[in-house]
């Protein structure tokens, strides 16, 4: 998606959101499902996402990037769907979804052992919440820290402090596993 696209958007061209949305769909899909883990509901929030933007359309903010700028609003909208649906989830928990990385995609994204690949994610289901998302932004998503800051609406050294107590407890658990299997 470029910039260009968003200016037309703002002005109201019709082909400005069909393009966002052809270039944008599989990204925020992914992302969505990765909080949600429900499909109807991540398309739903989708597409009330794109409605609010082509309804707002000239009050949206101008952004640099608007990727960041429409994850932060997916998130918003999944999290307040599961909080209106959810008669488990307390309406002030900000960590109540749990945006897994699976083993399986670890395996295929490093091209790991079986073993390690189990062991990466044992490691990584002992993250919080917050660190899991943090880890598949920057590393899955391909996020700056400050679109990461955007999106989470945590503070930029926050997010820096989250992902370096995450890589450190998963360096010392892909250590143990070497020393182990150097034995």
């Amino acid at each position: 998606m470029t910039k260009n696209n968003w200016i037309e958007l703002k002005r109201g061209k019709k082909s400005a959101i069909i393009e966002i949305y052809k270039l944008s769909y599989a990204e925020l899909y992914n992302y969505g499902m990765r909080i949600s883990h429900n499909e109807e509901l991540t398309r739903d929030c989708i597409h009330d996402l794109f409605t609010k933007l082509w309804s707002d359309n000239s009050t949206i903010k101008n952004a640099d990037d608007p990727k960041p700028y429409m994850f932060r609003m997916l998130r918003s909208m999944i999290i307040d769907a599961l909080k209106h649906y959810s008669p488990f989830v307390e309406k002030n928990d900000t960590e109540l979804y749990d945006p897994i990385i699976s083993g399986e995609d670890i395996i295929i994204q490093e091209e790991m052992s079986k073993e390690r690949g189990e062991k990466l994610k044992s490691a990584i289901e002992r993250l919080s919440n917050r660190q899991k998302e943090i880890v598949y932004l920057k590393f899955y998503g391909g996020l700056s820290y400050d679109e990461i800051s955007t999106i989470t609406a945590i503070k930029y050294q926050s997010i820096r402090n989250l992902l370096f107590r995450a890589l450190k407890e998963l360096r010392k658990e892909m250590l143990c596993l070497v020393i182990v299997l150097q034995f």
